[in-house]
């Protein structure tokens, strides 16, 4: 699926750049109260949905020229989330200026399911294509959405691997032969676009254990890898399309934590959950990157920006 994207007036963005603003596993909920499946060391993670309103109402997210939203919208794929993040999205102005592509979570196995495997997965993906067309997307990847006239365009990938059938392989992502191929006959056909950004869920490389150490990152083991990157050949493919077709950077969530880096001459940015924000109380800040294009120079500029989401009362 291929879409011009809307302009927006009325932004804080200097007159005529292109801002596209990342939010990432934001694991919304049906109501307010609920509790997030994944728990953290401290206890049950709740508030999701009301930093997301909170991130809607910044003027960093509500000006951009476009949402890029990279997967786990919801905590669970349920409809009535779904439901609830376009109703959101309509309220704040935003929806139409709003790309979305799928995470693990989106395509949720967390509980006891009968039936055979690919009856599960066709299931999955059928929830999660009703989800995304209550905004206007088929739900068909890649899918790619131009702006500014053909400047900039951003390439959506679903890494959600076709379905979860089982509570093992739940976060675990693929691309699959087919849809880099497609990728591939996408990018070509858009190759005049100067600045082109590929988007997915799943990280397309998570750094050696050693290299997170002199980082100061958390050091993952095996098990966790294999759940949060792309299998090997399929990073290596990704990798090569990105710097024969010129892509200014390959971007992700699913981590759940900040990068900026270079890999084999292609720079990854890996955002942080949207909807977890780091400090406490009134110090509560939300971590966000934004894709910048000046108007007159066809280059990114990738920044990071803290939106305060001070906790209600």
């Amino acid at each position: 699926m291929e879409r011009e994207a809307r302009s927006v007036s009325g932004s804080t963005r200097r007159s005529g750049e292109v801002r596209i603003v990342q939010l990432t596993d934001l694991h919304l909920t049906p109501r307010d109260g609920d509790e997030r499946s994944e728990p953290d060391l401290l206890g049950a993670l709740q508030g999701m949905n009301g930093v997301f309103r909170q991130l809607l109402r910044a003027r960093e997210v509500s000006g951009a020229d476009l949402l890029l939203v990279t997967g786990d919208v919801t905590d669970r794929g349920d409809a009535a989330t779904w439901q609830r993040f376009w109703r959101e999205l309509r309220g704040a102005g935003l929806a139409a200026r709003t790309f979305v592509l799928p995470g693990n979570h989106d395509v949720c196995s967390l509980g006891v399911r009968l039936g055979r495997e690919h009856e599960r997965r066709a299931a999955d993906l059928r929830r999660l294509r009703a989800g995304l067309a209550h905004g206007d997307h088929d739900g068909r990847f890649p899918s790619v959405r131009v702006l500014a006239g053909g400047r900039v365009a951003v390439f959506a990938l679903d890494s959600s691997n076709a379905g979860n059938a089982t509570l093992l392989t739940n976060a675990v992502g693929s691309l699959g032969q087919r849809q880099l191929e497609r990728l591939a006959r996408l990018l070509r056909r858009h190759r005049d676009v100067p600045v082109k950004l590929v988007a997915l869920h799943h990280s397309p490389n998570i750094p050696h254990p050693k290299v997170e150490a002199a980082r100061g990152l958390k050091q993952t083991g095996a098990v966790w890898r294999w759940g949060h990157e792309l299998p090997e050949a399929e990073r290596r493919a990704l990798r090569l399309l990105c710097l024969t077709h010129g892509v200014q950077a390959l971007i992700h969530g699913h981590l759940h934590r900040a990068e900026d880096r270079r890999v084999g001459g292609v720079r990854i940015v890996g955002a942080p959950a949207s909807t977890e924000p780091a400090g406490k109380g009134s110090r509560r800040v939300a971590g966000l990157w934004s894709y910048v294009v000046p108007e007159r120079r066809d280059q990114l500029t990738v920044r990071w920006t803290e939106v305060p989401v001070p906790r209600p009362g």
